[in-house]
This record gives C-alpha cells, structure tokens and sequence, in this order.
C-alpha cells in the first residue's frame, strides 16, 4: 500500500468520546430509567471484537453513577472453565460486600465455601436477596463484560438473576462478542434462552460508517485527519473502531505505511517498544488477558525494579493497562490474541511450563490454571492432579457443573500417568463415581449414566463390598434419572448383593433399596415397590439416614395413595418432609411436600391443598429452594388451585409473579392459568398474548396451552376452531405415557361441547368426531393411572361434562339433558367454582327447555351471582341472553296452549321459521315443528298466517308476549 500521511494522536492515553450509537445508548438509558422505576431488565450488548462494546456500556455506567446509581462491574476471564467459578460475580459483588449487602458467605476468594450445607440455588437465591438489597438503597447497575469468556456457573447465576427479577430497581448489561460465538459455543443456548424473556433485549451495534469512522479519528488524533486517509483506514477497518485506532497509531509510527493484515495491525504496536519490553508483553499474554503482578514477576524472575520499569513502558505504550491493585490487563482482548497467536509453539510450551511452576510452588492462581497451563506444556501428571484439585475447588464454591467439566478434562490423561493413584490419592475408579454425581448435580442425566456405567467396567472382581456397592447403587440412581428403570432394578439389585451385612455398604445398599423401590414404582409394580419401600426405610432407620428415610417414606406415601389409603399417604408425607428437614436435606423435605399438596388437589381437597401449598411456598423461598424444580412445581399448581377455586385476582397475581421469565415448564404452566383467567374475562386480546406459539409443541405442557386456548376461542364467538384445537390435542399424544395423559378428559369434553356451540349437529362428519373423542376419553379412562389409584373428582367432573355435552350435541330430550346437567352440577361441588357455574348455566338452559322454568331460573340466578363476583363476563352475558330467551317475567299459558307454545306461536308472529324457532328457544328444528303441529291442532288452524291471526284475535297472543325480542 501507498504511504499515507498521517499525524500522530494527540494525546495517545486519551479516550474519544462516543461517536454515534445514539439509538443503541437512548435503549440502554431507558431500560436504566426503568429500573429506576422499579422495572427490573436485562440487555445483552452484542458485537464483534473491537467494534465499540465496552465504550459504549462504559457511557452507560456514567450516566448511572450521576444520576446516583449504584455501578456494579465484573469481569469475565479468557479461558473461562479455567478461572474461578463466579469470578465476574466475585468482582462485582465485592461493593456490597464492604456495604453489608453481600451474603455472609459470599468472600472475595472462596464464595460460597464457608457455607457447608448450601446449595448452588440457594447460593443463587442468596446473591439475589443481595441485589434486590442494595436496590431498594439506590438503583443497581450490573454489568458483566466478557460474557463470552464466563465460566460455567456465572453462566448459570446470570441466567438465574434474569428470569428472576421483576420489580426491583435492577438493570443487567452483559456485553457479548458475537464473532467469537461459534455453533458450539456453550454461550449459544443461553444467549438464545435469555433472549425470549420478556424483561431482557438485544443491543446489536453494528461498524462505524465512513462518517463515524472520521469523527472517531478526528477525536482520537486531536485534529482532522485527512479525507484519503480516513477512506484507507476505513476500508481496510470495515468500520471496526479498535483496528481504526489501531491502523491511525501504527501509521504514525510507521511513517504513514499502514500493515497489511490485520495481525500486523495490532502488532505493529511491538516494533516501537524496545525488545525487553516487547519479550514482556509476550510473556504476560501466555498468562492470560489480565495476569496478577506477582505471578508475571515469579515467571520472570526479573528483580523489581526492572519488571516495573518495563511494565511502565508497556502501560505507557497502550498495550497494558493496570488491572485494579493486584495485576495488569491488555488494552483489548485482540491484542492480546494476536500477541499469544504470534508466538511460536516452543515459546508457547516454555512461557506455560514457567507458569505453571510458579503457581504450583507459590500458589498464585486457582488449580483450574495450573490445569491449562501443565495441559499447554504437556505436563500430564500435573494436569491431571491440578484437575482433580479443579474439581475439589469447583465442587466447595457449589459450582457441580463445573466440577464435572474438569472431571471430565482430567479423567482421559489418567492412563498416561503410570504412578496416577500415587500423585492424585485417589483411584480412577472413585473418580468415574464422583464424575457421575457431579453430573447428575449439574442435570446432565445422560452423562451421570454413562459414566456410571463406565465405573461399573473399571469395578475389579476382588473389589470390597463397601465400594462394589457404592458402585453399583450410584449407576442404579443415575439409570432411575434416565427412566431407565429395568437397568436401575438391576444394578440396585447387585449393590444389595456385594453390600450383604458389611456394616461399611449399609449406606449403599439402603440407597438401593429405595432406589429400586422407586424404580419398580415407575413400572407400577406396586408390590414389589412396597417390599422395596419398607426394606429401605428399615435399613435407614437403622443406621439414622435421613436422607434414604425420607426417600423411601415418599415412595410408600405414593403407594399408600394409589391404594386409596390417603389418611396414611398424608401421614407419611408430613414425617418424609420433617425427617429430611431435620437431616438437612431441604430438597426431598420439599418434594415430600409437593407430594402432599398434589395428592390433596387430586382428591378434591382444595383447601387442604391449598393451606400447604401457602405454607411450602412461603418455606420454600425462605430457604432459597423457591426456584428449585419442586418449588417451581408447587408455585404452579398454587396458581392453579387459586384459579380452580374462584380466586381469580390472587390467581393472575401469582402467575405473573412466576411469569414467563421462569424456566420453560413452570413459564407455560402459570401462563396458561393466567390465560384461562382472561378468557373466562373476556379479556381475549390479552389471552391469546399470554400463550406462546412455541408452548403448543412441548411434549409435556402443550395440552393445557391448548386448552387455555380453546376455552379464550370458544367464550369469544368461534366454537368451531376451538374444536379443532382440542381434537388435534386429543389425538396429540399416542398414550396413557404422556404425563398430561389424564388432561385428555377434560379436552374430550370441552371438544364435545364446542362442536354442539357449532351447533354442527346436522354435520355427519361433527358426528364422527364427536365418537372419537368418546372413544379417546374412554380408552384414556381404561389404561390410565391416577395418582390415588381410582380417579378423583375433578376427572369425574370432566367425564360427566363429556355424557352432557354429549346429550347436547345429539339433542337428547329435555329431561335427560337436565339430568345430565344436574349431575356435573354436583360433580364440581368439589370446589371448582367457575366451572360449576358454567355447568349450572348448561342445566338452567335445559331445564327452561324441560318446561321447569322456575328452577331453571333459581339455577340461573345462582350462576349469576357467581359469574359476577368472579369478573367472569363472558358467562354473565350468556345467563343475561339465558334470561331474555326464557322470559323471565312472562306468565303462564293462556287458552288451550302452554307457556312453551306461546313462545313458539310468539315467533311465528314475528315470521321465524322452525330453524330460526329452535336456535331462539334450545330446541331440535325437529321440536320446533312438533310444537308447530300442536298450535295448529289446538287452535285449529291450517297455517301460520291464520294461527298468528287466530291467537290475535282471542287474546291469546298479546304483545307482552313480544317483549325483548
């Protein structure tokens, strides 16, 4: 390329001022004026390296700071599985800490390990407690750059962090460089994940332009650079700002050449410092982006007045810059990958060995680095002991996934090692064990298997019956995880088998036992779950294990309520959740009580339910298991409980407290009740917003989304695309194995009636779907499995609804529609209060239909009560157009004819026809014409004309009769 002059910077610390980005910094300002408000958020600032991410969030953390802010800022380290679980967390949270906000756990070192029986969510709960904390002070600002580089469980606590917050004065900004987001990156998944939630946006900032690109230089040089030069540097840039500066800076010490590539670009830097410099920075970079000063001075070995002075040179020269009070950071992550790039593989292997030694012998960074840099300099032994000791330092800062990770990097290198048992402490085997636990604590079910199954290959023959059974009960649990439960059985058979009476495998072997019991359960095998079951507990008990007790308590309960024993099922529930309480063991206490508050909803208990589902809620989050698996369950099902029974407004409240930021399952479950909720109040628009297109196509949950749905379709006026939305769900699923399999009673019977809402009847092919969904429901009723055994109330509410709409459909006569009516009535005595109603609305309509038009009103009347007092204003307007159609102020026959014929001879006068009479009055077009046939018999007429004329003239017809019409 052509020289090109080119001045030099003015001043070459200074830092330009922001150049364009106005509409991304107005979205980041206003998610920060919202929080101020009290509106929790979270943005993902997204760009490649060197375009302007951290100039542009650096802007944003000024203007919180003088608007009064709090400013929380966290790094993330390059080589992320080999730092620190929760390092940007570390930093960040170290303010409130000093302030007191910070959990007493929480240290700058070690978060998390002072508190031996903490969970990795109880720990999460705790740092949210802290935020939400500080925010009631002052408005927090959060930001964590690097999000590429964060480990695994910063990963997973700023995934917590997002869907958790809502109302707290909270902003989240987590800058993501998207050029270094490959297929596999394990950033991928979660940056997608947080991107559907609903308090969380995308910032994508995009090159300079060539206008941009000239104000950027003219900042940075001090002065207007030419026209020519800025078009070269801003093609060969494409508008990236860091090799921009880079291409200005390198120009000016080059004489105005610019490199070629744009390798050269940033290390045109090196060629103006002098040599010993230069071997240092390249010395630093093999540490890492940001390297402690102690540790670059042990690698060294320069004395300290030397290193110093090269350091200022560096830091002068813009290559470094310090790093807080401990170390030193490159001044952009693409100068530090073109300075490790640049070096050649037997410098790299050197420089790596050099750090290794030295953090071995002073211990000056986590294992986690001593791993990666023994791996680098191919130092086998010491990688797989530092890997070890990565896993130990992972699994006491309650970071199981990350644990696992390096079980997993350090496990393959064992049998390169001859004296590996001798160096680690441990055997390979013992190992594999621990790596599928580890797994199975960080939900990676599959992986917990597998290798379980590996640690089974490597059991010897000889081996003691302590560890065989160990052995072979871990690979039992890690199969029961993967419903994978003849293996279970059978792995848990051998623990017992090698464990026998050796007081050393009763842990073991008690853990089997309920293992198999549970196994044996999921095969409904009952009595062979039970002979488990108490085995089980009678080897626990023995031996005061809390945890295996409490397990096994369960197990039998579950049992105890399959037979139909429930007084013996609750009591077992409440001792499993206060044996496993007192033994520390917080997540079985609240599975038991989960367990409690389903099996009461399913009998019919609703306000037993409802009182332990208050209480394990409120227990839940005071232990920081509210957003566990069951605490999520139980927050669920207790919105779903408030909406069953009637409590509408707590019911909407509770579902947007756990909103659609919470993990997928629990997302769908409360916002389905919350749909269900404003279908049933007309606020349709609002429903139909509420469900997600993507929840229709989850295994488990898109059948209630379907009948959340449905009900907003069929209260808004289109009955007949809600029956198709419930007929493909019925036929959605193959079997009884489908967890919701049970739902399908209620879908067979709210399609049923939705095709009699088509008023379809006449349609053959109504008729063919109506049989099928008759068919699916009873083939659902023979093969399926009730949690108490024999199907409970709100099931046989539904099968009831199924015969009456039916008996709608079919147009079956008057008084066994009543009948049929009257039955769910009863049916949903239990408790579930809108669909009472609803149904008391079917049975006022039949009843009028029947000729009992007082107990058709009294029946009316009730519904209207209730129906108001829940907002329900779609039924209220169909008991008011109920109330109009019976005439509710009209008197008794008069004449020869009855009530009934006086309504039919009513419409005739107003020129319906036999169709248009039965719509009007809820009869078949059928019954219309008997009842014409009568008028003409009892007045003796021979057509319309002349009976309308006939009642006329007698009187009998008067215009009372013709009220509200």
């Amino acid at each position: 390329m052509a020289d090109v002059p080119v001045l030099p910077p003015a001043a070459s610390g200074a830092t330009p001022g922001l150049v364009g980005r106005a509409e991304e910094l107005a979205a980041l300002d206003a998610a920060l004026a919202a929080a101020a408000r009290g509106t929790a958020g979270g943005v993902l600032v997204e760009a490649d390296a060197g375009v302007g991410k951290s100039r542009l969030v650096a802007e944003l953390v000024a203007h919180a700071r003088a608007a009064g802010g709090t400013v929380l800022l966290g790094h993330c380290a390059s080589g992320g599985g080999e730092a620190l679980p929760y390092l940007p967390f570390v930093e960040a949270l170290d303010p409130l800490r000093e302030q007191g906000f910070a959990p007493p756990f929480w240290s700058v070192t070690a978060p998390g390990e002072s508190a031996a029986d903490l969970s990795q969510l109880q720990l999460f709960d705790a740092v949210a407690a802290a935020l939400v904390a500080a925010a009631r002070v002052a408005p927090v600002l959060l930001v964590v750059e690097d999000l590429h580089w964060a480990d695994a469980a910063s990963r997973d606590l700023l995934t917590y962090l997002l869907r958790r917050v809502r109302g707290e004065r909270l902003l989240v900004v987590a800058t993501v460089r998207t050029d270094d987001l490959h297929r596999r990156h394990p950033l991928r998944p979660v940056v997608s994940e947080l991107s559907r939630l609903p308090g969380v946006q995308r910032v994508l900032l995009d090159p300079f332009t060539g206008e941009e690109t000239a104000r950027f230089l003219r900042d940075l040089a001090g002065h207007d650079v030419p026209s020519a030069t800025v078009r070269r540097i801003h093609g060969r840039s494409e508008g990236n700002a860091y090799y921009a500066a880079e291409l200005l800076l390198a120009g000016s010490a080059r004489g105005g050449r610019l490199p070629s590539g744009l390798a050269d670009v940033v290390l045109t830097r090196l060629e103006t410092l002098p040599p010993e410099v230069s071997d240092l920075v390249r010395t630093a970079a093999v540490g890492g982006r940001r390297v402690r000063h102690d540790l670059l001075a042990a690698v060294t070995g320069l004395p300290a007045a030397e290193l110093e002075a090269r350091l200022r040179d560096a830091v002068a020269s813009r290559v470094l810059e310090p790093d807080g009070e401990e170390g030193y950071s490159f001044r952009h992550a693409l100068l530090h990958e073109a300075l490790y790039d640049d070096l050649l593989p037997g410098e790299r292997v050197r420089w790596h060995a050099a750090y290794a030694e030295a953090i071995a012998v002073h211990g000056l960074a986590p294992a986690a680095r001593l791993a990666h840099h023994a791996r680098q300099s191919n130092d086998l032994p010491r990688a797989l002991v530092a890997g070890l000791a990565a896993a130990d330092e992972a699994e006491r800062l309650r970071a199981p996934g990350q644990a696992w990770r390096h079980l997993e990097e350090a496990l393959p290198l064992w049998r390169s090692v001859p004296d590996a048992q001798e160096r680690t402490g441990t055997t390979l085997l013992a190992a594999t064990v621990r790596a599928s636990r580890l797994a199975a604590a960080a939900g990676e079910v599959a992986r917990s298997a597998l290798t379980a199954l590996d640690a089974v290959d490597l059991l010897p023959p000889e081996a003691a019956p302590d560890l065989a059974a160990e052995v072979h009960q871990q690979c039992a649990s890690a199969l029961w995880a993967c419903d994978r439960f003849e293996e279970g059985i059978a792995q848990a058979r051998l623990a017992v088998t090698h464990g026998g009476d050796d007081p050393r495998a009763r842990h073991a072997v008690a853990w089997a036992a309920a293992v198999a019991a549970r196994c044996h359960l999921g095969l409904d095998r009952f009595e062979e779950a039970a002979e488990e079951g108490r085995r089980a507990l009678e080897l626990a008990r023995a031996d005061d294990l809390a945890s295996a007790e409490a397990d096994a308590l369960i197990t039998l309960a579950g049992l105890d309520n399959l037979a139909g024993r429930l007084a013996d099922a609750d009591a077992l529930f409440t001792r499993a959740a206060a044996t496993a309480e007192a033994g520390g063991h917080l997540g079985t206490a609240l599975r038991a009580r989960y367990n409690l508050a389903a099996d009461r909803y399913d009998r019919g208990d609703l306000t037993g339910a409802a009182h332990v589902l208050d209480s394990a809620c409120a227990w839940a989050a005071g232990v920081g298991l509210a957003w566990s698996p069951y605490g999520l369950t139980l927050l669920s099902l207790q919105a779903r409980t408030s909406f069953v029974t009637g409590e509408f407004d707590r019911a909407l409240a509770q579902a947007r407290a756990l909103g659609p930021q919470a993990p997928h399952l629990a997302a769908i479950a409360v916002g389905v009740v919350a749909a269900e909720v404003l279908a049933a109040r007309g606020a349709f628009a609002q429903a139909e917003a509420v469900l997600e297109p993507e929840w229709f196509d989850d295994v488990e949950e898109g059948l209630p989304a379907a009948v959340a749905r449905a009900e907003t379709l069929r209260w808004n006026g289109s009955p007949a695309v809600a029956a198709d939305v419930l007929l493909d769900a019925l036929d959605s699923f193959p079997g009884i194995e489908h967890p919701q399999h049970l739902l399908g009673l209620r879908i067979g019977a709210q399609a049923v009636g939705a095709l009699a809402d088509a008023g379809s009847r006449e349609d053959g092919g109504a008729a063919v779907r109506v049989d099928r969904a008759e068919t699916r429901v009873a083939e659902l009723l023979a093969l399926g499995q009730p949690r108490a055994g024999t199907l409970g109330p709100e099931g046989r509410a539904w099968v009831a609804v199924l015969r009456a709409e039916s008996g709608r459909f079919r147009t079956d006569p008057p008084a066994a529609q009543v009948s049929a009516w009257e039955e769910v009535v009863t049916a949903f005595s239990y408790g579930n209060v809108h669909e009472q109603a609803r149904a008391r609305w079917r049975l006022a309509e039949a009843r009028v239909a029947a000729g009992q038009r007082e107990e058709g009103l009294a029946d009316l009347r009730a519904a209207r009560r209730t129906a108001d007092r829940l907002g329900a204003v779609p039924l209220s307007k169909a008991l008011g157009d109920l109330a109009r159609r019976a005439r509710a102020t009209a008197g008794p026959g008069r004449g020869p004819l009855t009530a009934r014929e006086l309504q039919v001879l009513d419409l005739l006068a107003a020129g319906r026809t036999n169709r248009q009479v039965g719509e009007a009055l809820f009869m078949a077009e059928k019954t219309a014409s008997v009842h014409v046939s009568r008028i003409f018999a009892k007045l003796g007429a021979s057509s319309r004309a002349e009976a309308v004329s006939i009642g006329l003239r007698s009187g009998i017809l008067t215009g009372r009769d013709r009220d509200d019409e």
